[in-house]
């Protein structure tokens, strides 16, 4: 008697179905069984009771990522603003800043300042100039004073600071 491929089927499916039946029996019924068999004089170990729930109080939510985003964000925006400026007038304070000469007529006028150190050097300045670590703005230039405007932001918002810088003549 020649076998098929459906008789060849059969009798594999009933060698797993017997095979799978067996583990079962033998693992003592892992998926229904209340009770572990263990080896040997110990008992054997209730499984967890039915009604237990999880209680969250006191613990940290393991959803929640570890690194805050609004904290992220905030350090890379302080480390774009530490980053130094290519431009020599936005590398020190105003307060670096000297004074040394206003040149034009009442609609268009310069200023030229200088940078208190070794080098005195000296840089020309117009109205929207933008000067200082914290982005100054030169904002208006007058026959003996240039004024400068920061933008400080603070916790409560923000804040303008206005620096006038006089030119002084010596005598």
């Amino acid at each position: 008697m020649k076998k098929t491929s459906k008789d060849f089927l059969k009798s594999s499916y009933a060698q797993v179905a017997i095979s799978l039946s067996l583990i079962l029996l033998i693992s003592g019924g892992l998926w229904g069984g209340a009770f572990a068999i263990t080896s040997g004089d110990k008992k054997a170990t209730p499984a967890p009771p039915a009604d237990y729930h999880y209680n969250p109080i006191g613990k940290p939510d393991p959803f929640q990522p570890f690194v805050d985003k609004d904290i992220a964000l905030k350090k890379k925006a302080e480390k774009a603003v530490n980053i130094l400026s290519i431009f020599p007038l936005q590398r020190v304070g105003i307060d670096q800043f000297n004074l040394v000469g206003i040149a034009g007529d009442a609609e268009r006028r310069f200023a030229v300042l200088e940078i208190k150190d070794a080098k005195a050097r000296f840089y020309p300045v117009a109205v929207g100039t933008v000067i200082g670590l914290n982005n100054g703005k030169v904002v208006e230039i007058k026959r003996d004073v240039i004024v400068i405007e920061e933008v400080i932001k603070g916790r409560t918002g923000q804040k303008i600071n206005r620096i006038t810088k006089k030119l002084r003549i010596d005598e």
